[in-house]
């Protein structure tokens, strides 16, 4: 009986196919409801956070867990704030780890989400280069 719930809540399979659902879903309403500035604004997030994510990932595997907690925290605090360009960055970062952390059956998912940041980031090397 424990076995069958485990594998009904700890389903890397059904996780893959919903990751993968998910991803271009969130950033085709993005690119659809928001203004070029906020969709750029999303993009220089995800991708600031994700390489925070990764140097931290680099020196500490085990931690993706609690990485994972961390970014569902702030994307909890976003949501309670009603910024929705956290939010909806926060979300493609979330599924970006669970993606990478799922391997090869999540590909889909990341490759969007890179596909997307990609496409912005000159928009954040113009940023970081910016006098503060």
């Amino acid at each position: 009986m424990l076995e069958l719930l485990k594998s009904l809540f700890n389903n890397p399979v059904r996780e893959a196919k919903r990751l993968n659902r998910d991803a271009p879903t969130i950033i085709d309403s993005a690119t659809k409801s928001f203004s070029v500035t906020r969709v750029r604004d999303i993009a220089i997030m995800t991708l600031e956070s994700l390489a925070e994510a990764r140097a931290h990932l680099e020196k500490h595997e085990q931690s993706r867990a609690q990485m994972l907690s961390r970014f569902q925290q702030l994307h909890g605090e976003a949501r309670r704030r009603i910024d929705q360009v956290a939010l909806t960055a926060y979300t493609l970062i979330i599924i970006r780890l669970r993606a990478e952390a799922l391997g090869d059956i999540a590909d889909s998912a990341g490759e969007v989400i890179d596909e997307f940041t990609g496409k912005w980031a000159h928009a954040a090397e113009e940023k970081q280069k910016a006098p503060v």
